[in-house]
Formats: structure tokens, sequence, C-alpha cells
């Protein structure tokens, strides 16, 4: 029998969490599903405990891989296995809330639309009041048709690329990873998923039902000033943009959607930027990096960032350097300030 729901979760060294994961989607009201599940390379016991789950319960079912290949060509390995009338989400450290597929389901079917988005509760950790996140995933009651999809969530910004917060008719997820480029990035996977998605589907409604699924802030670039090595992940995320260009121009439907394209390379380059400044040492290494992905006219834009714009230097050359030396005398300078407030706040 054809299951209502394709329900994909990627596993990465997961084993913390990944119990309460399968709980969830395993206790769900709706049993006519089926649960894809794909180990991505971990190290850990998370091997173990797919293993022992899909014993238990015939639903399950296991793709266990020897290497890393990461989140995308995971999660399209667990699409393109998928049978379901439907397909959804879920990430392996967070979980789905009881109700979640039968109402999801009952909502994608009353509005008939190919894509359905429901709200999501944000569980934040202990010192986190998670605005942001709260916010961006606070739904609305609102539709979009055709290419206006795109548009919505690239240029006006009123979709969040998250892919876990929606349910899928299967048609378009299946058709959307078959076109999909299997990109091993670590991070903004889901600004590549969620265009082929949208891309495909037709009809899309917002509602403001729910919460449905349970996100957990993690501890990565959400919660925290990002690394060097993040920072190098977050550079090269940029693959994303020619992959999305080939596709369109293969299509010949580059032109039409060169201005959605430049929307998507402000939005990331942007991103970039806001995380440069957040390293906790900006070195010159990073800059270079950021350079060599997008170009010397990042240096502009950096300089408009830090507000550095009395900056002099005798050639090109030696902007880098001095860019360094002037961001290191204002961190110098906001740590200094920062020792001082917080020894007038101790004293009192």
């Amino acid at each position: 029998m054809k299951p209502t729901v394709s329900i994909i979760i990627p596993a990465y060294n997961a084993e913390a969490t990944l119990a309460r994961c399968l709980k969830s989607v395993l206790t769900q009201s709706l049993r006519e599903i089926e649960v894809l599940c794909v180990n991505d390379g971990s190290t850990d016991g998370t091997g173990e405990i797919l293993k022992r789950w899909a014993e238990r319960d015939g639903r399950i079912r296991v793709r266990q891989l020897e290497e890393n290949i990461g989140i995308v060509p995971a999660e399209n390995l667990g699409i393109r296995a998928s049978t379901g009338e439907y397909v959804m989400f879920v990430d392996a450290d967070d979980r789905l809330l009881q109700g979640a597929c039968e109402n999801a389901v009952r909502l994608i079917r009353e509005y008939d639309v190919d894509i359905l988005q429901f709200n999501v509760k944000v569980n934040v950790p202990p010192g986190t009041d998670g605005f942001i996140w709260k916010k961006l995933l606070t739904s609305k009651e609102w539709t979009s048709e055709g290419v206006n999809i795109l548009y919505d969530c690239y240029s006006l910004r009123r979709i969040p690329y998250t892919i876990w917060n929606k349910i899928y008719r299967g048609e378009v997820c299946r058709a959307a990873a078959a076109s999909m480029p299997d990109l091993q990035i670590s991070l903004a996977a889901d600004v590549l998923q969620e265009f082929f998605f949208f891309y495909y589907a037709r009809t899309f409604r917002s509602v403001t039902d729910g919460p449905y699924y349970e996100y957990y802030v993690g501890n990565g670039i959400s919660t925290h000033a990002p690394d060097a090595k993040q920072f190098a992940q977050i550079c090269a995320a940029s693959i994303i943009l020619p992959a999305i260009e080939e596709f369109l121009r293969s299509r010949n439907e580059y032109e039409t959607h060169r201005f959605l394209l430049d929307s998507v390379a402000v939005s990331q380059k942007t991103f970039m930027l806001s995380m440069l400044l957040a390293l906790p040492e900006i070195t010159k290494e990073t800059i270079d990096l950021a350079v060599k992905t997008w170009g010397s006219e990042v240096l502009y834009d950096f300089i408009k960032y830090t507000g550095l714009l009395e900056v002099k230097c005798k050639s090109r050359l030696n902007l880098i350097p001095v860019l360094v030396e002037q961001i290191r005398k204002q961190q110098k300078n906001k740590s200094t300030t920062s020792a001082r407030e917080t020894t007038l706040t101790v004293g009192g």
C-alpha cells in the first residue's frame, strides 16, 4: 500500500538526539507513513540506533553510507527512494509534534496546493531568546502561485528557506531531486533545495495552524559567533549560485530569472559579510578568502560594513593589510569599552 507521507531524516553523528526524533515520527496519529533515514557516514552510534529502530518498526527504511556526502545528496537519496503522496523533512536533532502529519495532510488536501507551510515551535538554549528564529518561523496566512513562489522567497523574503516547516506534494519533490545537483555543502543547503522545490511547484499556501514541528536551535552559527572553519563553509556555499544558473541556462530561462539570481547573490554576500564581522578575529586570510569567493568589489562592501570609510593606503595591494589593522584596533577598542562597562556594572 502506498504511504500517505514519506518522511526524510538525514543523520550525521546524531546519536544524542536521534531516538527522540524517531519516537516523535513513529508515534504520529497518521500511521500510513514511510520513514527514510540516511546515515550520512556517521562515526558515532547513529548507525546502530537506526538499525535497532528499523528492526522494531517496518516503516523505517535505512540507507547506510560509508562516507559523509553532505545533506543535499543525502536528502536527495531519500527523496528519490520515496513513494509517498506527500513528503516531509525532519532533522535528526528536531522532532515532529503530535498530530503533525495528520494535520499537515488534511490542510494540504483542503487547500489543494503543492506546498503548504505551517507554524514551528522554537526551542532555544538557556540564555538565548531566539527572537530572530521565532520571527522567521512564525507563519502567516497567504498564498502564492507559479514563478511568484520563487520571488516571494528569494526577492521579497516572505518565505523562509527552511525545508522542514512545510509539507510537499511527493511528485514535486521527486522532480526537484531529479534535477538538483548533489552539491556537498555544509551550510545554506536549503537555499539550494527550496529553489528547486519552488521551481517545480505551481501553488503554495502558508497557514497559521500548528505548531507541528519543534526546532531545536543548535550550537552552530545560529547561536554563536562563527569560527574560521565555519566561515570557510559559508564561502564554499557560494557554489549554489553557478549551480542554479547552469540549471536555468539548460532550460533557456536564465535571462527570465536573472533578477532572482541577483537577489540570491546579494543575500548570500550580505550574510557572508555579517559572519566575517562576527569572527572573533578577522585576519588577512579570512578577507583573502572573501575576496577570492566574491571578487575584489566585496572589499568596498566590507569597508561600508565596518564604517572604515576614511581608510587610506597607497595601493590596492596594501588595502587588505590596512583593513585588518584598522579592524583589530576597532575590536580592541570594543573589548576595552566592554570591560569598562562590565566593571561599572559590577561596581554599581
